[in-house]
Protein backbone atom coordinates (compact mmCIF):
# COMPACT_ATOMS: atom_id res chain seq x y z
CA UNK A 1 0.00 0.00 0.00
CA UNK A 2 1.39 3.41 -0.55
CA UNK A 3 2.38 5.64 2.14
CA UNK A 4 -0.08 7.58 3.86
CA UNK A 5 0.42 11.23 5.67
CA UNK A 6 -0.15 11.07 8.63
CA UNK A 7 -3.18 13.61 8.31
CA UNK A 8 -4.84 10.80 6.30
CA UNK A 9 -3.50 8.18 7.87
CA UNK A 10 -5.36 9.00 11.36
CA UNK A 11 -8.47 11.24 9.80
CA UNK A 12 -11.01 10.08 12.54
CA UNK A 13 -13.52 7.13 11.00
CA UNK A 14 -16.20 7.44 13.65
CA UNK A 15 -18.10 9.72 15.62
CA UNK A 16 -15.61 8.13 19.07
CA UNK A 17 -12.86 9.21 17.03
CA UNK A 18 -13.28 12.54 17.01
CA UNK A 19 -10.87 14.99 18.70
CA UNK A 20 -12.09 17.70 21.14
CA UNK A 21 -15.55 18.50 19.42
CA UNK A 22 -17.48 16.76 21.88
CA UNK A 23 -20.72 19.11 22.01
CA UNK A 24 -20.73 19.05 18.20
CA UNK A 25 -20.70 15.39 18.50
CA UNK A 26 -23.38 15.01 21.04
CA UNK A 27 -25.32 16.85 19.51
CA UNK A 28 -25.09 14.87 16.52
CA UNK A 29 -25.30 11.59 17.64
CA UNK A 30 -28.89 12.53 19.66
CA UNK A 31 -29.98 13.51 16.75
CA UNK A 32 -29.72 10.59 14.98
CA UNK A 33 -30.64 8.45 17.56
CA UNK A 34 -34.19 10.48 18.00
CA UNK A 35 -34.44 10.67 14.34
CA UNK A 36 -34.80 14.37 14.09
CA UNK A 37 -32.52 14.63 10.94
CA UNK A 38 -32.21 18.44 9.17
CA UNK A 39 -31.90 18.63 5.66
CA UNK A 40 -29.16 21.06 5.72
CA UNK A 41 -26.12 21.02 8.04
CA UNK A 42 -23.25 23.63 8.30
CA UNK A 43 -20.15 23.02 9.70
CA UNK A 44 -18.18 26.30 10.34
CA UNK A 45 -14.48 26.41 11.69
CA UNK A 46 -11.05 27.19 12.00
CA UNK A 47 -8.57 24.84 8.92
CA UNK A 48 -7.80 21.36 10.61
CA UNK A 49 -10.35 21.10 13.11
CA UNK A 50 -12.70 18.51 11.58
CA UNK A 51 -14.82 19.78 9.33
CA UNK A 52 -14.73 17.66 6.58
CA UNK A 53 -14.24 14.51 8.61
CA UNK A 54 -17.27 15.46 10.31
CA UNK A 55 -19.30 15.29 7.25
CA UNK A 56 -18.07 12.14 6.16
CA UNK A 57 -18.86 10.71 9.11
CA UNK A 58 -22.48 12.27 9.47
CA UNK A 59 -22.46 10.76 5.57
CA UNK A 60 -21.99 7.39 6.89
CA UNK A 61 -24.22 7.44 9.97
CA UNK A 62 -26.69 8.52 7.36
CA UNK A 63 -26.19 5.76 4.68
CA UNK A 64 -25.29 2.83 6.72
CA UNK A 65 -26.95 -0.03 8.25
CA UNK A 66 -31.12 -0.76 8.05
CA UNK A 67 -31.86 2.96 9.46
CA UNK A 68 -29.54 6.04 10.36
CA UNK A 69 -27.49 5.48 13.59
CA UNK A 70 -24.28 6.91 15.40
CA UNK A 71 -23.04 3.68 16.43
CA UNK A 72 -22.31 2.35 12.45
CA UNK A 73 -19.54 -0.04 11.32
CA UNK A 74 -17.01 1.58 9.73
CA UNK A 75 -16.12 -1.41 7.66
CA UNK A 76 -19.65 -1.60 6.29
CA UNK A 77 -18.75 -1.52 2.40
CA UNK A 78 -20.46 1.77 1.75
CA UNK A 79 -18.81 3.33 4.50
CA UNK A 80 -15.67 1.77 3.07
CA UNK A 81 -17.04 3.91 -0.37
CA UNK A 82 -17.63 7.26 1.55
CA UNK A 83 -14.14 7.11 3.60
CA UNK A 84 -12.28 6.48 -0.03
CA UNK A 85 -14.28 9.14 -1.40
CA UNK A 86 -16.14 6.87 -4.50
CA UNK A 87 -19.48 6.64 -3.29
CA UNK A 88 -21.86 7.79 -6.09
CA UNK A 89 -24.68 8.48 -3.73
CA UNK A 90 -21.91 10.91 -1.33
CA UNK A 91 -20.66 13.26 -3.82
CA UNK A 92 -18.02 15.93 -2.35
CA UNK A 93 -17.61 19.27 -4.23
CA UNK A 94 -15.02 21.35 -3.83
CA UNK A 95 -16.66 25.48 -3.21
CA UNK A 96 -14.03 27.03 -4.45
CA UNK A 97 -13.57 25.06 -7.80
CA UNK A 98 -16.99 24.95 -8.61
CA UNK A 99 -18.47 28.11 -7.28
CA UNK A 100 -20.53 29.39 -10.62
CA UNK A 101 -24.51 29.48 -10.96
CA UNK A 102 -23.70 27.05 -13.76
CA UNK A 103 -22.66 24.38 -11.60
CA UNK A 104 -25.26 24.92 -9.32
CA UNK A 105 -27.99 24.85 -11.84
CA UNK A 106 -26.57 21.28 -12.74
CA UNK A 107 -26.62 19.96 -8.95
CA UNK A 108 -30.05 21.29 -9.00
CA UNK A 109 -31.29 19.31 -11.93
CA UNK A 110 -29.66 16.21 -10.77
CA UNK A 111 -31.47 16.08 -6.63
CA UNK A 112 -34.36 14.76 -8.19
CA UNK A 113 -32.42 11.61 -9.03
CA UNK A 114 -32.86 8.69 -6.52
CA UNK A 115 -29.72 7.31 -5.00
CA UNK A 116 -28.55 4.59 -6.36
CA UNK A 117 -27.50 2.22 -3.58
CA UNK A 118 -27.33 4.49 -0.28
CA UNK A 119 -30.55 5.84 1.84
CA UNK A 120 -29.44 9.26 1.02
CA UNK A 121 -28.42 11.54 -1.99
CA UNK A 122 -25.98 13.58 0.27
CA UNK A 123 -23.74 16.58 -1.01
CA UNK A 124 -20.77 17.74 0.89
CA UNK A 125 -19.75 21.25 -0.59
CA UNK A 126 -16.29 22.33 1.20
CA UNK A 127 -15.64 25.89 1.27
CA UNK A 128 -19.21 26.78 0.73
CA UNK A 129 -18.61 30.68 1.11
CA UNK A 130 -16.15 30.39 -2.24
CA UNK A 131 -20.04 30.15 -4.65
CA UNK A 132 -20.65 33.07 -6.21
CA UNK A 133 -24.20 35.14 -5.78
CA UNK A 134 -25.83 33.78 -8.30
CA UNK A 135 -25.15 30.48 -7.32
CA UNK A 136 -26.31 31.07 -3.94
CA UNK A 137 -29.36 32.41 -5.41
CA UNK A 138 -29.73 29.45 -7.21
CA UNK A 139 -29.53 26.88 -4.92
CA UNK A 140 -31.78 28.85 -2.12
CA UNK A 141 -34.94 27.00 -2.99
CA UNK A 142 -33.82 23.69 -3.42
CA UNK A 143 -31.86 24.27 -0.06
CA UNK A 144 -35.24 25.30 1.78
CA UNK A 145 -37.12 22.37 0.18
CA UNK A 146 -35.21 19.55 -0.86
CA UNK A 147 -36.78 15.89 -2.30
CA UNK A 148 -37.00 13.64 0.86
CA UNK A 149 -33.60 11.87 -0.18
CA UNK A 150 -31.45 14.50 -0.63
CA UNK A 151 -28.99 15.83 2.29
CA UNK A 152 -26.68 19.12 1.83
CA UNK A 153 -23.76 18.92 4.63
CA UNK A 154 -21.59 23.01 3.69
CA UNK A 155 -18.13 23.27 5.44
CA UNK A 156 -16.52 26.69 5.81
CA UNK A 157 -13.96 28.34 7.39
CA UNK A 158 -15.19 31.99 6.87
CA UNK A 159 -18.84 31.87 7.83
CA UNK A 160 -19.42 35.54 7.66
CA UNK A 161 -19.01 35.32 4.35
CA UNK A 162 -22.63 33.17 3.66
CA UNK A 163 -25.71 35.12 3.32
CA UNK A 164 -27.87 34.68 5.68
CA UNK A 165 -30.52 33.29 3.92
CA UNK A 166 -28.39 30.56 3.73
CA UNK A 167 -27.70 30.31 7.33
CA UNK A 168 -31.31 30.56 8.06
CA UNK A 169 -31.74 27.34 6.02
CA UNK A 170 -28.84 25.33 7.90
CA UNK A 171 -28.07 23.89 11.34
CA UNK A 172 -25.43 25.75 12.60
CA UNK A 173 -22.33 23.70 14.53
CA UNK A 174 -18.92 25.78 15.51
CA UNK A 175 -16.36 23.39 15.41
CA UNK A 176 -13.65 25.00 17.86
CA UNK A 177 -9.66 25.26 18.19
CA UNK A 178 -8.47 21.89 20.06
CA UNK A 179 -7.00 22.51 23.02
CA UNK A 180 -3.23 21.90 23.26
CA UNK A 181 -3.62 18.85 26.18
CA UNK A 182 -6.01 17.06 23.35
CA UNK A 183 -3.61 17.66 20.79
CA UNK A 184 -0.18 16.36 23.14
CA UNK A 185 -2.49 13.20 24.19
CA UNK A 186 -3.25 12.39 20.23
CA UNK A 187 0.21 13.19 18.76
CA UNK A 188 1.38 10.73 21.84
CA UNK A 189 -1.01 8.33 20.80
CA UNK A 190 0.60 8.24 16.64
CA UNK A 191 3.89 8.01 18.13
CA UNK A 192 2.87 5.04 20.01
CA UNK A 193 1.46 3.19 17.06
CA UNK A 194 4.06 4.26 14.73
CA UNK A 195 6.94 3.19 17.24
CA UNK A 196 8.26 6.50 17.47
CA UNK A 197 10.06 7.82 20.23
CA UNK A 198 9.07 11.66 21.29
CA UNK A 199 10.02 13.52 24.05
CA UNK A 200 7.23 15.20 25.68
CA UNK A 201 8.68 18.68 24.74
CA UNK A 202 8.52 17.81 21.52
CA UNK A 203 4.99 17.29 21.61
CA UNK A 204 4.31 20.05 23.63
CA UNK A 205 5.92 22.21 20.69
CA UNK A 206 4.40 20.78 18.11
CA UNK A 207 0.82 21.50 20.10
CA UNK A 208 1.86 24.83 20.44
CA UNK A 209 2.57 24.99 16.54
CA UNK A 210 -0.67 23.65 15.36
CA UNK A 211 -2.54 26.56 17.45
CA UNK A 212 -5.44 24.32 17.72
CA UNK A 213 -5.41 22.83 14.26
CA UNK A 214 -4.96 19.22 14.49
CA UNK A 215 -4.03 18.69 11.39
CA UNK A 216 -1.12 21.12 11.24
CA UNK A 217 -0.14 19.23 14.45
CA UNK A 218 -0.15 15.71 12.49
CA UNK A 219 1.48 17.11 9.74
CA UNK A 220 3.72 18.61 11.72
CA UNK A 221 4.82 15.68 13.56
CA UNK A 222 4.74 13.71 10.22
CA UNK A 223 7.36 16.00 8.43
CA UNK A 224 9.91 15.87 11.94
CA UNK A 225 9.89 11.99 11.65
CA UNK A 226 10.88 12.32 8.11
CA UNK A 227 13.45 14.52 9.28
CA UNK A 228 14.97 13.11 12.40
CA UNK A 229 13.65 9.61 12.33
CA UNK A 230 12.42 7.44 14.96
CA UNK A 231 13.39 9.72 17.58
CA UNK A 232 12.67 13.10 18.10
CA UNK A 233 13.47 15.55 20.47
CA UNK A 234 12.45 18.66 21.60
CA UNK A 235 15.66 20.62 20.45
CA UNK A 236 14.95 18.97 16.95
CA UNK A 237 11.52 20.26 16.72
CA UNK A 238 12.50 24.07 17.64
CA UNK A 239 14.99 23.55 14.99
CA UNK A 240 13.02 22.19 11.98
CA UNK A 241 10.25 25.09 12.93
CA UNK A 242 11.75 28.01 13.93
CA UNK A 243 10.09 27.63 17.71
CA UNK A 244 11.38 29.11 21.00
CA UNK A 245 10.70 26.43 24.17
CA UNK A 246 9.49 28.07 27.35
CA UNK A 247 12.42 28.49 28.99
CA UNK A 248 13.74 31.11 26.59
CA UNK A 249 10.47 32.74 26.54
CA UNK A 250 10.35 32.64 30.43
CA UNK A 251 14.01 34.16 30.55
CA UNK A 252 12.61 37.29 27.83
CA UNK A 253 9.49 37.68 29.91
CA UNK A 254 11.30 37.52 33.23
CA UNK A 255 13.31 40.63 31.85
CA UNK A 256 10.36 41.98 30.58
CA UNK A 257 9.06 42.27 33.89
CA UNK A 258 12.18 43.27 35.92
CA UNK A 259 12.32 46.29 33.30
CA UNK A 260 15.81 45.19 32.50
CA UNK A 261 16.47 46.63 28.70
CA UNK A 262 19.95 45.38 28.26
CA UNK A 263 18.63 41.66 29.38
CA UNK A 264 15.63 41.96 26.88
CA UNK A 265 17.47 43.30 23.61
CA UNK A 266 20.39 40.44 24.70
CA UNK A 267 17.75 37.63 24.88
CA UNK A 268 15.72 38.88 21.65
CA UNK A 269 18.99 39.39 19.29
CA UNK A 270 20.04 36.02 20.63
CA UNK A 271 16.78 34.33 19.72
CA UNK A 272 16.48 36.01 16.33
CA UNK A 273 20.17 34.94 15.61
CA UNK A 274 19.28 31.40 15.97
CA UNK A 275 16.53 31.64 13.17
CA UNK A 276 13.64 32.13 15.51
CA UNK A 277 10.22 33.19 14.01
CA UNK A 278 9.85 36.41 15.13
CA UNK A 279 5.79 36.50 14.67
CA UNK A 280 5.80 33.04 16.64
CA UNK A 281 7.62 34.32 19.39
CA UNK A 282 5.81 37.04 20.13
CA UNK A 283 2.80 34.91 20.11
CA UNK A 284 5.04 33.14 23.00
CA UNK A 285 5.22 35.82 24.60
CA UNK A 286 1.55 36.84 24.46
CA UNK A 287 0.96 33.55 25.90
CA UNK A 288 3.16 33.75 29.02
CA UNK A 289 1.98 37.61 30.05
CA UNK A 290 -1.58 35.86 29.17
CA UNK A 291 -0.66 33.28 31.84
CA UNK A 292 0.60 35.53 34.27
CA UNK A 293 -1.77 37.62 34.85
CA UNK A 294 -4.00 35.34 35.57
CA UNK A 295 -1.78 33.49 37.70
CA UNK A 296 -1.94 36.86 39.36
CA UNK A 297 -5.74 37.30 39.82
CA UNK A 298 -6.10 33.67 41.00
CA UNK A 299 -3.51 30.88 40.67
CA UNK A 300 -5.62 28.30 40.89
CA UNK A 301 -7.48 28.83 37.39
CA UNK A 302 -4.04 27.52 35.34
CA UNK A 303 -4.54 23.95 37.08
CA UNK A 304 -4.07 21.56 34.74
CA UNK A 305 -2.84 23.93 31.53
CA UNK A 306 0.60 24.34 32.67
CA UNK A 307 3.27 22.11 34.12
CA UNK A 308 4.66 22.42 37.56
CA UNK A 309 7.83 24.17 36.17
CA UNK A 310 6.21 26.55 34.10
CA UNK A 311 3.61 27.88 36.87
CA UNK A 312 6.73 28.11 39.71
CA UNK A 313 8.31 30.68 36.77
CA UNK A 314 5.02 32.36 36.91
CA UNK A 315 5.17 32.61 40.67
CA UNK A 316 8.49 33.94 40.84
CA UNK A 317 7.90 36.72 37.77
CA UNK A 318 4.50 37.67 39.27
CA UNK A 319 6.20 38.87 42.61
CA UNK A 320 8.25 41.22 40.58
CA UNK A 321 5.72 42.93 37.68
CA UNK A 322 2.65 44.92 38.95
CA UNK A 323 -0.53 43.21 37.58
CA UNK A 324 -1.62 46.84 35.62
CA UNK A 325 2.14 46.71 34.27
CA UNK A 326 1.87 42.91 33.01
CA UNK A 327 -1.90 44.13 31.38
CA UNK A 328 -0.02 46.80 29.82
CA UNK A 329 2.53 44.21 28.12
CA UNK A 330 -0.42 41.91 27.29
CA UNK A 331 -2.17 44.84 25.23
CA UNK A 332 1.18 45.84 23.35
CA UNK A 333 1.76 41.89 22.40
CA UNK A 334 -1.46 41.44 21.57
CA UNK A 335 -0.70 44.68 18.30
CA UNK A 336 2.57 43.27 17.78
CA UNK A 337 1.87 40.19 16.31
CA UNK A 338 -0.12 41.73 13.39
CA UNK A 339 2.73 44.51 13.18
CA UNK A 340 5.18 42.28 12.58
CA UNK A 341 2.96 40.11 9.78
CA UNK A 342 3.69 43.23 7.30
CA UNK A 343 6.78 44.51 8.71
CA UNK A 344 9.66 44.82 6.40
CA UNK A 345 12.66 45.30 8.81
CA UNK A 346 11.03 42.95 11.63
CA UNK A 347 13.88 42.77 13.62
CA UNK A 348 13.63 46.21 14.45
CA UNK A 349 10.06 46.27 14.97
CA UNK A 350 10.18 44.05 17.52
CA UNK A 351 13.32 45.45 19.41
CA UNK A 352 11.63 48.00 19.25
CA UNK A 353 8.47 47.38 20.72
CA UNK A 354 10.49 45.29 23.56
CA UNK A 355 11.90 48.50 24.81
CA UNK A 356 8.89 50.23 25.22
CA UNK A 357 7.14 47.26 27.00
CA UNK A 358 10.25 46.94 29.14
CA UNK A 359 9.65 50.46 30.45
CA UNK A 360 6.36 50.41 31.18
CA UNK A 361 7.52 48.96 35.29
CA UNK A 362 9.09 52.62 35.18
CA UNK A 363 6.23 54.88 34.25
CA UNK A 364 4.85 56.17 37.56
CA UNK A 365 1.35 56.42 37.72
CA UNK A 366 -0.07 59.53 39.67
CA UNK A 367 -2.05 57.98 42.09
CA UNK A 368 0.97 56.39 42.84
CA UNK A 369 2.89 59.64 42.89
CA UNK A 370 0.38 60.67 45.49
CA UNK A 371 0.19 57.20 47.56
CA UNK A 372 4.16 58.14 47.89
CA UNK A 373 3.37 61.70 49.35
CA UNK A 374 1.36 60.23 51.63
CA UNK A 375 -1.88 63.09 51.07
CA UNK A 376 -4.52 63.61 48.65
CA UNK A 377 -3.37 66.06 45.39
CA UNK A 378 -3.84 69.94 45.88
CA UNK A 379 -6.17 70.76 43.77
CA UNK A 380 -8.44 74.01 44.04
CA UNK A 381 -11.78 72.95 45.47
CA UNK A 382 -15.13 75.11 45.57
CA UNK A 383 -16.83 74.80 48.62
CA UNK A 384 -20.23 73.46 48.46
CA UNK A 385 -23.47 75.30 49.73
CA UNK A 386 -23.85 73.07 52.75
CA UNK A 387 -21.85 74.15 55.70
CA UNK A 388 -18.54 72.16 54.93
CA UNK A 389 -14.92 73.59 55.21
CA UNK A 390 -13.62 75.67 52.91
CA UNK A 391 -10.34 74.55 51.27
CA UNK A 392 -7.04 76.12 50.75
CA UNK A 393 -5.67 77.06 47.33
CA UNK A 394 -2.34 75.10 45.79
CA UNK A 395 0.49 75.53 47.02
CA UNK A 396 2.05 77.79 44.39
CA UNK A 397 4.47 80.06 46.43
CA UNK A 398 6.78 79.90 49.81
CA UNK A 399 4.18 81.38 51.40
CA UNK A 400 0.78 80.37 51.85
CA UNK A 401 -2.24 82.50 53.11
CA UNK A 402 -4.05 82.42 56.14
CA UNK A 403 -7.56 80.12 55.46
CA UNK A 404 -10.65 79.98 57.58
CA UNK A 405 -10.86 77.61 59.87
CA UNK A 406 -13.18 74.67 58.65
CA UNK A 407 -16.73 74.91 59.89
CA UNK A 408 -17.80 71.86 61.95
CA UNK A 409 -20.36 69.48 60.62
CA UNK A 410 -23.51 69.96 62.72
CA UNK A 411 -24.62 66.23 62.66
CA UNK A 412 -24.91 65.35 66.23
CA UNK A 413 -25.15 61.77 67.16
CA UNK A 414 -28.45 60.30 68.17
CA UNK A 415 -27.53 59.37 72.10
CA UNK A 416 -29.95 56.20 71.20
CA UNK A 417 -26.54 55.14 69.40
CA UNK A 418 -23.65 53.80 71.48
CA UNK A 419 -20.30 52.63 70.88
CA UNK A 420 -21.60 49.01 70.01
CA UNK A 421 -23.97 49.93 67.88
CA UNK A 422 -21.47 51.95 65.98
CA UNK A 423 -18.94 49.34 65.90
CA UNK A 424 -21.51 46.70 64.20
CA UNK A 425 -22.64 49.30 61.58
CA UNK A 426 -18.87 49.38 60.71
CA UNK A 427 -18.60 45.43 60.64
CA UNK A 428 -21.36 45.80 58.39
CA UNK A 429 -20.28 48.47 56.45
CA UNK A 430 -16.63 46.72 55.75
CA UNK A 431 -18.52 43.42 54.15
CA UNK A 432 -20.57 45.50 52.15
CA UNK A 433 -17.03 47.61 50.67
CA UNK A 434 -15.89 43.77 49.96
CA UNK A 435 -18.65 42.45 48.06
CA UNK A 436 -18.75 46.06 45.95
CA UNK A 437 -14.83 46.26 45.90
CA UNK A 438 -14.09 42.36 45.95
CA UNK A 439 -10.29 42.74 45.00
CA UNK A 440 -9.48 45.02 48.34
CA UNK A 441 -11.74 42.96 50.17
CA UNK A 442 -8.48 41.59 52.47
CA UNK A 443 -7.47 45.82 52.84
CA UNK A 444 -11.05 46.93 54.13
CA UNK A 445 -10.87 44.47 56.55
CA UNK A 446 -7.96 44.86 58.44
CA UNK A 447 -8.71 48.68 58.92
CA UNK A 448 -10.80 48.56 62.58
CA UNK A 449 -13.24 50.42 64.70
CA UNK A 450 -11.59 52.97 66.89
CA UNK A 451 -14.19 55.38 68.49
CA UNK A 452 -17.29 57.26 67.87
CA UNK A 453 -16.86 60.83 68.55
CA UNK A 454 -19.98 63.22 68.12
CA UNK A 455 -20.47 63.55 64.60
CA UNK A 456 -17.37 61.00 63.33
CA UNK A 457 -16.10 57.71 63.25
CA UNK A 458 -12.67 56.95 63.33
CA UNK A 459 -11.13 53.60 62.15
CA UNK A 460 -7.62 52.61 62.85
CA UNK A 461 -5.72 51.76 59.65
CA UNK A 462 -2.34 49.45 60.15
CA UNK A 463 0.86 50.78 59.26
CA UNK A 464 1.36 48.12 56.92
CA UNK A 465 -1.63 49.28 54.86
CA UNK A 466 -0.42 52.95 54.57
CA UNK A 467 -0.31 52.90 50.88
CA UNK A 468 -4.00 52.11 50.77
CA UNK A 469 -4.82 55.44 52.40
CA UNK A 470 -5.24 57.36 49.19
CA UNK A 471 -7.29 54.30 47.51
CA UNK A 472 -9.62 54.34 51.11
CA UNK A 473 -10.09 58.30 50.68
CA UNK A 474 -11.21 58.51 47.33
CA UNK A 475 -14.35 59.52 46.76
CA UNK A 476 -16.57 56.52 45.68
CA UNK A 477 -15.05 54.55 48.58
CA UNK A 478 -15.68 56.97 50.77
CA UNK A 479 -19.23 57.21 49.47
CA UNK A 480 -20.05 53.80 49.55
CA UNK A 481 -18.39 53.19 53.59
CA UNK A 482 -20.56 56.36 54.69
CA UNK A 483 -23.72 55.62 52.77
CA UNK A 484 -23.85 51.77 54.44
CA UNK A 485 -23.07 53.50 58.12
CA UNK A 486 -25.96 56.27 57.06
CA UNK A 487 -27.95 52.83 56.08
CA UNK A 488 -27.46 51.13 59.66
CA UNK A 489 -27.43 54.01 61.91
CA UNK A 490 -30.00 56.57 60.42
CA UNK A 491 -27.41 59.39 61.23
CA UNK A 492 -24.75 60.56 58.99
CA UNK A 493 -21.04 60.16 60.31
CA UNK A 494 -17.98 61.51 58.90
CA UNK A 495 -15.55 58.84 58.71
CA UNK A 496 -11.78 59.16 59.95
CA UNK A 497 -8.92 57.40 59.66
CA UNK A 498 -6.43 57.07 61.83
CA UNK A 499 -2.89 55.75 61.07
CA UNK A 500 -1.31 53.82 63.68
CA UNK A 501 0.42 50.56 64.96
CA UNK A 502 -2.81 48.68 64.62
CA UNK A 503 -3.36 48.36 68.11
CA UNK A 504 -6.99 48.55 69.31
CA UNK A 505 -7.07 51.27 72.36
CA UNK A 506 -9.69 50.19 75.00
CA UNK A 507 -12.70 53.00 75.49
CA UNK A 508 -13.76 56.10 74.20
CA UNK A 509 -10.62 58.50 74.51
CA UNK A 510 -10.60 62.17 74.14
CA UNK A 511 -7.84 62.10 71.25
CA UNK A 512 -6.12 59.78 69.25
CA UNK A 513 -3.26 57.69 70.27
CA UNK A 514 0.00 58.97 70.67
CA UNK A 515 1.61 56.87 67.83
CA UNK A 516 -1.61 57.53 65.21
CA UNK A 517 -1.76 60.12 62.42
CA UNK A 518 -5.19 61.24 62.37
CA UNK A 519 -6.29 61.14 57.94
CA UNK A 520 -9.60 62.22 57.37
CA UNK A 521 -11.47 61.80 54.07
CA UNK A 522 -10.91 65.42 53.39
CA UNK A 523 -8.01 66.94 52.39
CA UNK A 524 -6.69 69.01 55.40
CA UNK A 525 -5.92 73.38 54.44
CA UNK A 526 -2.16 73.77 54.82
CA UNK A 527 -0.51 75.10 58.08
CA UNK A 528 -1.35 78.91 58.30
CA UNK A 529 1.52 81.82 58.22
CA UNK A 530 3.75 78.95 56.98
CA UNK A 531 7.46 80.80 56.57
CA UNK A 532 9.59 80.33 53.39
CA UNK A 533 11.95 78.11 55.56
CA UNK A 534 9.57 76.05 57.06
CA UNK A 535 7.42 75.56 53.56
CA UNK A 536 11.08 74.25 51.75
CA UNK A 537 11.91 71.90 54.44
CA UNK A 538 8.30 70.22 54.57
CA UNK A 539 8.81 66.58 53.88
CA UNK A 540 6.12 66.26 52.05
CA UNK A 541 7.36 69.02 49.65
CA UNK A 542 11.09 67.60 49.35
CA UNK A 543 9.49 64.43 48.36
CA UNK A 544 7.19 65.86 44.99
CA UNK A 545 10.70 67.64 44.41
CA UNK A 546 12.66 64.49 44.15
CA UNK A 547 9.86 62.59 42.34
CA UNK A 548 9.43 65.17 39.50
CA UNK A 549 12.62 66.51 39.41
CA UNK A 550 11.34 70.03 40.51
CA UNK A 551 12.30 73.11 41.41
CA UNK A 552 10.58 76.21 43.52
CA UNK A 553 10.70 79.30 41.44
CA UNK A 554 10.17 82.39 43.01
CA UNK A 555 10.46 86.18 41.78
CA UNK A 556 13.76 86.71 43.10
CA UNK A 557 15.52 83.88 40.90
CA UNK A 558 12.60 84.22 37.22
Amino acid sequence: MAYQVFARKYRPQTFAEIVGQEPVVRTLTNALRLGRIAQAYLFVGPRGTGKTSTARILAKALESGKAPSADFDPKEDICVEIAEGRCLDVLEIDGASNNGVEQVRELRDNVRYTPAKGRYKIYIIDEVHMLSAAAFNALLKTLEEPPAHVKFIFATTEVHKLPTTILSRCQRFDLHRIPEPLIRSHLAHICELEKVKAEPGALDAIARYAEGGLRDAESALDQAISFYGDRVSEADVLSLFGLTGFTPVAALGRALAQGDVGAVLKSARELAAAGKDLGKLSQDLLGFFRNLVIYQVSPTALEGDISTPEKDVLAEVSSQISRGAALGILEELSHLESRLRYALAKDVVFEVALIQMSQLKEKISLESILESLGGAPTQPVTPAPTAKPALAAPVTAPAVAATPAPVAISAPASPKITTAAVEAAWNAAVEKFAQERPMEADTIRAVEFHACKADQIEVLVPKALEKKLFYLRSPKNLEILEKALTEQLGVKLQLVYLLGDGSKTGGEPASAPASATSVTGKPAPPPPNMSQEAFLADPVIQNALKIFEAKIVTPANK
